[in-house]
Protein backbone atom coordinates (compact mmCIF):
# COMPACT_ATOMS: atom_id res chain seq x y z
CA UNK A 1 0.00 0.00 0.00
CA UNK A 2 1.46 3.38 -1.02
CA UNK A 3 0.02 6.65 0.33
CA UNK A 4 1.00 10.03 -1.08
CA UNK A 5 0.58 13.35 0.72
CA UNK A 6 2.08 12.07 3.98
CA UNK A 7 2.37 15.54 5.51
CA UNK A 8 -1.36 15.74 6.22
CA UNK A 9 -2.94 14.54 9.47
CA UNK A 10 -5.65 12.90 7.33
CA UNK A 11 -2.96 10.88 5.52
CA UNK A 12 -1.52 9.79 8.87
CA UNK A 13 -5.00 8.70 9.98
CA UNK A 14 -5.43 6.68 6.80
CA UNK A 15 -2.02 5.05 7.24
CA UNK A 16 -2.92 4.00 10.78
CA UNK A 17 -6.29 2.63 9.70
CA UNK A 18 -4.71 0.62 6.89
CA UNK A 19 -1.92 -0.69 9.12
CA UNK A 20 -4.48 -1.76 11.73
CA UNK A 21 -6.25 -3.70 8.96
CA UNK A 22 -3.05 -5.65 8.29
CA UNK A 23 -1.67 -3.69 5.32
CA UNK A 24 2.00 -2.88 4.85
CA UNK A 25 1.92 0.87 4.36
CA UNK A 26 4.47 2.98 2.48
CA UNK A 27 4.38 6.77 2.19
CA UNK A 28 5.67 9.05 -0.58
CA UNK A 29 6.29 12.76 0.00
CA UNK A 30 8.09 15.71 -1.56
CA UNK A 31 8.90 17.44 1.74
CA UNK A 32 11.71 16.18 3.94
CA UNK A 33 9.75 15.99 7.17
CA UNK A 34 6.19 14.72 7.27
CA UNK A 35 3.88 12.98 9.73
CA UNK A 36 3.80 9.60 7.99
CA UNK A 37 7.60 9.45 7.90
CA UNK A 38 7.71 9.26 11.68
CA UNK A 39 4.81 6.85 12.21
CA UNK A 40 5.08 3.21 13.27
CA UNK A 41 2.17 2.54 10.92
CA UNK A 42 4.42 3.24 7.92
CA UNK A 43 6.93 0.58 6.92
CA UNK A 44 8.97 2.90 4.71
CA UNK A 45 8.94 6.51 3.55
CA UNK A 46 9.99 7.50 0.03
CA UNK A 47 11.10 10.90 -1.29
CA UNK A 48 9.46 12.04 -4.53
CA UNK A 49 9.82 15.21 -6.66
CA UNK A 50 7.39 18.06 -6.09
CA UNK A 51 4.54 17.36 -8.54
CA UNK A 52 3.93 21.07 -9.21
CA UNK A 53 7.48 21.57 -10.47
CA UNK A 54 8.22 18.12 -11.95
CA UNK A 55 4.91 16.36 -12.74
CA UNK A 56 6.40 13.83 -15.17
CA UNK A 57 9.23 12.94 -12.83
CA UNK A 58 6.75 12.66 -9.95
CA UNK A 59 4.73 10.02 -11.79
CA UNK A 60 7.87 8.22 -12.95
CA UNK A 61 9.17 8.04 -9.37
CA UNK A 62 5.86 6.66 -8.13
CA UNK A 63 6.02 4.03 -10.84
CA UNK A 64 9.53 3.09 -9.76
CA UNK A 65 8.47 2.79 -6.10
CA UNK A 66 5.44 0.68 -7.00
CA UNK A 67 7.56 -1.74 -9.01
CA UNK A 68 10.42 -1.91 -6.53
CA UNK A 69 8.26 -2.36 -3.42
CA UNK A 70 5.64 -4.51 -5.20
CA UNK A 71 2.86 -2.12 -4.22
CA UNK A 72 -0.66 -3.36 -4.93
CA UNK A 73 -2.60 -0.13 -4.20
CA UNK A 74 -1.76 3.55 -4.56
CA UNK A 75 -3.91 6.00 -2.57
CA UNK A 76 -3.33 9.76 -3.00
CA UNK A 77 -4.68 11.90 -0.15
CA UNK A 78 -4.01 15.57 -0.92
CA UNK A 79 -3.99 17.65 -4.11
CA UNK A 80 -1.17 15.57 -5.58
CA UNK A 81 -4.12 13.33 -6.56
CA UNK A 82 -4.47 15.49 -9.71
CA UNK A 83 -0.93 14.66 -10.81
CA UNK A 84 -1.46 10.99 -9.96
CA UNK A 85 -4.65 11.05 -12.02
CA UNK A 86 -2.80 12.68 -14.92
CA UNK A 87 -0.63 9.54 -14.93
CA UNK A 88 -3.53 7.20 -14.21
CA UNK A 89 -3.26 5.17 -17.40
CA UNK A 90 0.41 4.54 -16.75
CA UNK A 91 0.11 3.76 -13.03
CA UNK A 92 -3.05 1.65 -13.23
CA UNK A 93 -1.20 -0.86 -15.40
CA UNK A 94 0.96 -1.87 -12.44
CA UNK A 95 -1.29 -1.38 -9.37
CA UNK A 96 -4.75 -0.35 -8.25
CA UNK A 97 -5.10 3.45 -8.00
CA UNK A 98 -7.78 5.08 -5.84
CA UNK A 99 -8.18 8.17 -8.02
CA UNK A 100 -10.89 9.17 -10.53
CA UNK A 101 -10.05 10.35 -14.06
CA UNK A 102 -8.49 13.81 -14.26
CA UNK A 103 -11.43 15.38 -16.10
CA UNK A 104 -13.86 14.28 -13.40
CA UNK A 105 -11.51 15.53 -10.68
CA UNK A 106 -11.23 18.90 -12.39
CA UNK A 107 -15.00 19.24 -12.68
CA UNK A 108 -15.47 18.53 -8.98
CA UNK A 109 -12.52 20.57 -7.71
CA UNK A 110 -13.58 23.67 -9.66
CA UNK A 111 -15.81 25.82 -7.48
CA UNK A 112 -17.65 26.84 -10.64
CA UNK A 113 -17.99 23.56 -12.53
CA UNK A 114 -19.05 21.68 -9.39
CA UNK A 115 -21.91 24.11 -8.83
CA UNK A 116 -22.97 23.75 -12.48
CA UNK A 117 -22.88 19.97 -12.23
CA UNK A 118 -24.87 19.83 -8.98
CA UNK A 119 -27.47 22.23 -10.40
CA UNK A 120 -27.68 20.08 -13.54
CA UNK A 121 -28.42 17.08 -11.31
CA UNK A 122 -31.23 18.99 -9.57
CA UNK A 123 -29.39 19.37 -6.25
CA UNK A 124 -29.46 22.47 -4.05
CA UNK A 125 -26.61 24.98 -4.48
CA UNK A 126 -26.27 28.78 -4.06
CA UNK A 127 -26.50 31.14 -7.00
CA UNK A 128 -22.95 31.33 -8.35
CA UNK A 129 -21.21 33.22 -11.14
CA UNK A 130 -17.70 32.95 -12.61
CA UNK A 131 -15.64 36.09 -13.31
CA UNK A 132 -12.61 35.67 -15.57
CA UNK A 133 -11.30 39.14 -16.39
CA UNK A 134 -11.04 42.67 -14.98
CA UNK A 135 -13.71 43.73 -17.48
CA UNK A 136 -16.13 41.14 -16.10
CA UNK A 137 -15.35 42.38 -12.58
CA UNK A 138 -16.30 45.90 -13.62
CA UNK A 139 -19.56 44.66 -15.11
CA UNK A 140 -20.32 42.69 -11.95
CA UNK A 141 -19.66 45.60 -9.58
CA UNK A 142 -21.84 47.89 -11.68
CA UNK A 143 -24.71 45.43 -11.35
CA UNK A 144 -24.15 45.16 -7.60
CA UNK A 145 -24.01 48.94 -7.17
CA UNK A 146 -27.34 49.27 -8.99
CA UNK A 147 -28.95 46.86 -6.49
CA UNK A 148 -30.35 44.83 -9.39
CA UNK A 149 -29.05 41.46 -8.19
CA UNK A 150 -31.71 39.85 -6.01
CA UNK A 151 -29.55 36.76 -5.39
CA UNK A 152 -26.86 38.89 -3.75
CA UNK A 153 -29.11 41.00 -1.51
CA UNK A 154 -27.63 39.41 1.65
CA UNK A 155 -24.09 39.69 0.31
CA UNK A 156 -21.77 37.45 -1.61
CA UNK A 157 -18.66 35.32 -1.22
CA UNK A 158 -15.66 35.90 -3.50
CA UNK A 159 -13.07 33.12 -3.93
CA UNK A 160 -10.69 31.75 -6.57
CA UNK A 161 -12.14 29.02 -8.75
CA UNK A 162 -9.37 26.72 -7.52
CA UNK A 163 -8.34 27.15 -3.88
CA UNK A 164 -8.18 25.34 -0.56
CA UNK A 165 -8.55 25.98 3.21
CA UNK A 166 -10.75 29.05 2.55
CA UNK A 167 -7.68 30.67 1.00
CA UNK A 168 -8.32 34.20 -0.34
CA UNK A 169 -12.03 33.98 0.49
CA UNK A 170 -13.73 37.35 1.00
CA UNK A 171 -17.27 37.76 2.34
CA UNK A 172 -18.92 40.99 1.24
CA UNK A 173 -22.00 42.11 3.18
CA UNK A 174 -24.30 45.13 2.86
CA UNK A 175 -23.11 47.74 5.35
CA UNK A 176 -20.17 45.57 6.43
CA UNK A 177 -22.43 43.55 8.75
CA UNK A 178 -21.56 40.29 10.45
CA UNK A 179 -20.76 37.60 7.90
CA UNK A 180 -20.77 34.61 10.18
CA UNK A 181 -18.19 32.77 12.24
CA UNK A 182 -16.12 31.74 9.22
CA UNK A 183 -15.58 35.30 7.98
CA UNK A 184 -12.06 36.61 8.32
CA UNK A 185 -12.45 39.86 6.42
CA UNK A 186 -15.50 42.01 5.68
CA UNK A 187 -16.13 45.04 3.53
CA UNK A 188 -19.03 47.10 2.19
CA UNK A 189 -20.89 46.68 -1.07
CA UNK A 190 -19.91 49.87 -2.83
CA UNK A 191 -19.15 48.71 -6.36
CA UNK A 192 -15.52 48.25 -5.32
CA UNK A 193 -13.92 44.85 -4.75
CA UNK A 194 -11.24 44.10 -2.14
CA UNK A 195 -7.82 45.31 -3.33
CA UNK A 196 -6.34 41.79 -3.41
CA UNK A 197 -9.10 40.62 -5.74
CA UNK A 198 -8.65 43.54 -8.14
CA UNK A 199 -4.89 43.01 -8.27
CA UNK A 200 -5.22 39.27 -8.91
CA UNK A 201 -8.18 39.40 -11.28
CA UNK A 202 -5.98 38.79 -14.32
CA UNK A 203 -4.18 35.80 -12.75
CA UNK A 204 -6.97 33.25 -12.50
CA UNK A 205 -10.76 32.94 -12.57
CA UNK A 206 -12.85 33.74 -9.48
CA UNK A 207 -16.33 32.72 -8.46
CA UNK A 208 -18.90 34.95 -6.82
CA UNK A 209 -21.36 32.99 -4.73
CA UNK A 210 -24.57 34.01 -3.04
CA UNK A 211 -24.01 34.48 0.70
CA UNK A 212 -26.39 32.26 2.65
CA UNK A 213 -26.53 32.77 6.43
CA UNK A 214 -26.27 29.52 8.37
CA UNK A 215 -23.88 27.00 9.84
CA UNK A 216 -21.18 25.20 7.90
CA UNK A 217 -21.44 21.41 7.71
CA UNK A 218 -18.87 19.07 6.16
CA UNK A 219 -18.99 15.52 4.88
CA UNK A 220 -16.39 12.91 3.95
CA UNK A 221 -17.37 9.82 1.99
CA UNK A 222 -16.05 6.86 0.03
CA UNK A 223 -17.94 5.62 -3.00
CA UNK A 224 -17.51 2.77 -5.46
CA UNK A 225 -19.03 3.02 -8.94
CA UNK A 226 -21.69 5.40 -7.69
CA UNK A 227 -22.56 3.48 -4.52
CA UNK A 228 -21.89 5.08 -1.17
CA UNK A 229 -19.71 2.81 1.01
CA UNK A 230 -18.64 5.08 3.90
CA UNK A 231 -19.94 8.43 5.10
CA UNK A 232 -19.21 10.89 7.91
CA UNK A 233 -20.57 14.36 8.63
CA UNK A 234 -19.60 17.02 11.15
CA UNK A 235 -20.20 20.69 11.91
CA UNK A 236 -17.32 23.09 11.32
CA UNK A 237 -17.77 24.80 14.68
CA UNK A 238 -14.06 25.37 15.36
CA UNK A 239 -11.68 26.59 12.68
CA UNK A 240 -8.61 28.83 12.76
CA UNK A 241 -9.11 32.05 10.77
CA UNK A 242 -12.09 30.68 8.93
CA UNK A 243 -10.15 27.81 7.36
CA UNK A 244 -10.55 24.07 7.72
CA UNK A 245 -12.25 22.62 10.80
CA UNK A 246 -10.01 21.48 13.66
CA UNK A 247 -12.66 19.66 15.74
CA UNK A 248 -14.57 16.59 14.60
CA UNK A 249 -17.71 15.16 16.17
CA UNK A 250 -20.07 12.90 14.19
CA UNK A 251 -23.28 14.46 12.97
CA UNK A 252 -26.00 12.07 11.84
CA UNK A 253 -27.90 14.13 9.30
CA UNK A 254 -30.28 12.36 6.93
CA UNK A 255 -30.40 15.34 4.56
CA UNK A 256 -26.64 15.38 4.10
CA UNK A 257 -26.52 11.62 3.66
CA UNK A 258 -29.21 11.68 0.97
CA UNK A 259 -27.63 14.65 -0.87
CA UNK A 260 -24.24 12.91 -1.03
CA UNK A 261 -25.80 9.56 -1.93
CA UNK A 262 -27.63 11.13 -4.88
CA UNK A 263 -24.60 13.03 -6.11
CA UNK A 264 -22.16 10.09 -6.11
CA UNK A 265 -24.81 7.88 -7.74
CA UNK A 266 -25.53 10.28 -10.59
CA UNK A 267 -21.84 11.13 -10.98
CA UNK A 268 -20.91 7.41 -10.95
CA UNK A 269 -18.09 8.40 -8.62
CA UNK A 270 -15.39 6.06 -7.30
CA UNK A 271 -12.96 7.17 -4.60
CA UNK A 272 -12.87 9.60 -1.69
CA UNK A 273 -15.04 12.71 -1.84
CA UNK A 274 -15.98 15.51 0.55
CA UNK A 275 -18.43 18.41 0.47
CA UNK A 276 -18.99 21.66 2.37
CA UNK A 277 -22.58 22.78 2.98
CA UNK A 278 -24.46 25.67 4.50
CA UNK A 279 -27.56 24.78 6.52
CA UNK A 280 -30.02 27.63 7.09
CA UNK A 281 -32.09 28.14 10.23
CA UNK A 282 -35.01 26.64 8.28
CA UNK A 283 -33.03 23.43 7.69
CA UNK A 284 -32.35 24.03 4.00
CA UNK A 285 -29.07 22.59 2.70
CA UNK A 286 -26.86 24.21 0.06
CA UNK A 287 -23.65 22.58 -1.15
CA UNK A 288 -20.98 25.24 -1.65
CA UNK A 289 -17.94 23.24 -2.77
CA UNK A 290 -16.46 19.79 -3.27
CA UNK A 291 -13.09 18.25 -2.38
CA UNK A 292 -12.59 14.97 -4.31
CA UNK A 293 -9.89 13.60 -1.98
CA UNK A 294 -9.17 12.65 1.62
CA UNK A 295 -10.30 15.26 4.16
CA UNK A 296 -10.44 15.60 7.92
CA UNK A 297 -13.68 13.64 8.18
CA UNK A 298 -11.55 10.50 8.10
CA UNK A 299 -10.54 11.29 11.71
CA UNK A 300 -14.01 10.18 12.82
CA UNK A 301 -13.34 6.57 11.85
CA UNK A 302 -11.68 3.95 14.03
CA UNK A 303 -10.01 0.65 13.00
CA UNK A 304 -13.01 -1.43 14.09
CA UNK A 305 -15.26 0.49 11.67
CA UNK A 306 -13.62 -1.28 8.74
CA UNK A 307 -12.88 1.79 6.61
CA UNK A 308 -9.97 0.04 4.88
CA UNK A 309 -12.36 -2.46 3.30
CA UNK A 310 -14.40 0.34 1.68
CA UNK A 311 -11.27 1.39 -0.23
CA UNK A 312 -9.80 -2.01 -1.04
CA UNK A 313 -12.79 -4.40 -1.14
CA UNK A 314 -15.90 -2.24 -1.69
CA UNK A 315 -17.71 -4.95 -3.65
CA UNK A 316 -17.80 -7.12 -0.50
CA UNK A 317 -19.84 -4.58 1.48
CA UNK A 318 -23.16 -5.03 -0.29
CA UNK A 319 -25.48 -2.09 0.27
CA UNK A 320 -24.25 -1.20 3.75
CA UNK A 321 -22.73 2.21 4.49
CA UNK A 322 -20.05 2.50 7.19
CA UNK A 323 -20.54 5.48 9.52
CA UNK A 324 -18.57 6.66 12.58
CA UNK A 325 -19.44 5.46 16.05
CA UNK A 326 -21.43 7.98 18.14
CA UNK A 327 -18.67 8.41 20.74
CA UNK A 328 -16.00 9.34 18.16
CA UNK A 329 -14.34 12.69 18.89
CA UNK A 330 -11.19 14.06 17.29
CA UNK A 331 -9.27 17.32 17.08
CA UNK A 332 -6.07 18.88 15.86
CA UNK A 333 -4.84 19.64 19.35
CA UNK A 334 -2.69 22.73 18.87
CA UNK A 335 -5.06 24.69 16.58
CA UNK A 336 -8.03 23.62 18.70
CA UNK A 337 -6.26 25.05 21.72
CA UNK A 338 -5.71 28.28 19.81
CA UNK A 339 -9.44 28.43 18.99
CA UNK A 340 -10.38 28.25 22.64
CA UNK A 341 -7.84 30.79 23.84
CA UNK A 342 -8.34 33.39 21.11
CA UNK A 343 -11.85 32.99 19.72
CA UNK A 344 -14.12 32.27 22.71
CA UNK A 345 -16.24 35.40 23.01
CA UNK A 346 -17.96 34.58 26.29
CA UNK A 347 -17.58 32.37 29.35
CA UNK A 348 -20.37 30.18 28.01
CA UNK A 349 -18.55 29.72 24.70
CA UNK A 350 -15.31 29.03 26.55
CA UNK A 351 -17.01 26.38 28.71
CA UNK A 352 -18.47 24.70 25.62
CA UNK A 353 -15.04 24.69 23.98
CA UNK A 354 -13.39 23.32 27.11
CA UNK A 355 -15.81 20.40 27.37
CA UNK A 356 -15.16 19.46 23.74
CA UNK A 357 -11.41 19.86 24.12
CA UNK A 358 -11.39 17.56 27.14
CA UNK A 359 -13.47 14.87 25.40
CA UNK A 360 -11.65 14.71 22.07
CA UNK A 361 -8.49 12.79 21.16
CA UNK A 362 -5.64 14.52 19.41
CA UNK A 363 -5.69 12.96 15.93
CA UNK A 364 -1.90 13.19 15.58
CA UNK A 365 -0.74 12.04 19.02
CA UNK A 366 -0.96 8.40 20.09
CA UNK A 367 0.81 6.90 23.11
CA UNK A 368 1.54 3.87 20.93
CA UNK A 369 2.82 6.06 18.08
CA UNK A 370 4.15 9.34 19.54
CA UNK A 371 6.78 10.41 17.00
CA UNK A 372 4.42 12.08 14.47
CA UNK A 373 3.44 14.56 17.18
CA UNK A 374 7.07 15.70 17.50
CA UNK A 375 7.49 15.60 13.72
CA UNK A 376 4.97 18.44 13.49
CA UNK A 377 7.64 20.83 14.76
CA UNK A 378 10.18 19.81 12.09
CA UNK A 379 7.51 20.04 9.40
CA UNK A 380 6.49 23.49 10.62
CA UNK A 381 10.10 24.73 10.54
CA UNK A 382 10.56 23.42 7.00
CA UNK A 383 7.36 25.09 5.84
CA UNK A 384 8.36 28.36 7.49
CA UNK A 385 11.66 28.34 5.61
CA UNK A 386 9.83 27.65 2.35
CA UNK A 387 7.30 30.40 3.05
CA UNK A 388 10.07 32.90 3.76
CA UNK A 389 12.03 31.97 0.64
CA UNK A 390 8.98 32.20 -1.63
CA UNK A 391 7.33 35.16 0.14
CA UNK A 392 4.23 33.08 0.90
CA UNK A 393 2.03 32.61 3.93
CA UNK A 394 2.58 29.47 5.95
CA UNK A 395 -0.69 28.05 4.62
CA UNK A 396 0.36 28.71 1.02
CA UNK A 397 3.73 27.06 1.63
CA UNK A 398 2.05 23.98 3.10
CA UNK A 399 0.52 23.12 -0.29
CA UNK A 400 2.68 25.09 -2.73
CA UNK A 401 4.49 22.02 -4.10
CA UNK A 402 1.39 19.80 -4.50
CA UNK A 403 -1.58 22.08 -5.20
CA UNK A 404 -3.44 22.01 -8.50
CA UNK A 405 -5.05 25.11 -9.95
CA UNK A 406 -6.71 23.98 -13.13
CA UNK A 407 -3.80 23.24 -15.44
CA UNK A 408 -3.62 20.41 -17.91
CA UNK A 409 -0.86 18.48 -16.19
Amino acid sequence: MLITGGRAPAALELARLLAAAGCEVHAAESVRYHLCRASKAVARSHAVPAPVREPECFVATLEEIVRRERITWLIPTCEEIFYVSAGLERLSRICGVVAPPLEQLRRLHSKWEFICRARELGLSVPHTERVRSPQEWVQFTVRIASNSEEAFRDGYVVKPEFSRFASKVRIVRPGGGEAGAAATERTRITGELPTEVRLEAESYPWVVQQFIPGRTLCTYSIAHEGRLAAHAAYAADYAVRGGASVYFEPLYHSGLLEWVRQFVRMERFTGQIAFDFIETEQGELYAIECNPRTTSGIHLFQPEDGLASTLLQPEALGESVIEPQPQARGMLGVPMLACGLTESRSWRAFAAWLSKYAAARDVVFRWSDPRPFAEQLFLLLELRRAASARKQTLMEASTGDIEWNGGTS
